[in-house]
């Protein structure tokens, strides 16, 4: 199918507007990210290539927008080790709040057996009555 060069021209251009809207978006995910996009031409598009040249970069993408990471190609999976870290704390809290509760029983038993005890008046000691 012959275009004509206006054509080719109307299709080069849009091409690069579109690659171009493709290149903003990245660059504000970057910037978002904490990053600083790298410099390129107008109508091309991001070289993931560079990026993950560029290790403060790659680090920053990767921590803070791991689906950005993943479409560059730079993702380590530390979104997925903060996510099990994560899990793990909460996991401990969880079982710290149990013994916390474990504990606070028992110590409320101890008392209440001890304050029967002084008002029966027997010693703690030795399990008879005070004064005999």
């Amino acid at each position: 199918m012959n275009l004509t060069l206006e054509q080719q021209i109307e299709a080069a251009h849009s091409e690069a507007e579109r690659i171009e809207q493709d290149a903003r978006a990245i660059e504000a995910r970057i910037i978002k990210a904490g990053g600083v996009p790298l410099q390129r031409q107008y109508g091309r598009p991001i070289d993931a290539a560079a990026i993950s040249k560029n290790l403060t970069l790659r680090s920053l993408i990767a921590r803070n927008d791991h689906h950005l990471a993943a479409y560059l190609g730079v993702a380590t999976g530390e979104h997925l080790r903060r996510e099990e870290d994560a899990a793990a704390r909460a996991a401990a809290a969880q079982r710290m709040a149990e013994l916390t509760a474990q504990s606070r029983a028992q110590n409320q038993q101890a008392q209440q057996h001890r304050e029967r005890a002084a008002l029966a008046g027997v010693s703690l000691v030795t399990g008879r009555r005070l004064g005999t």
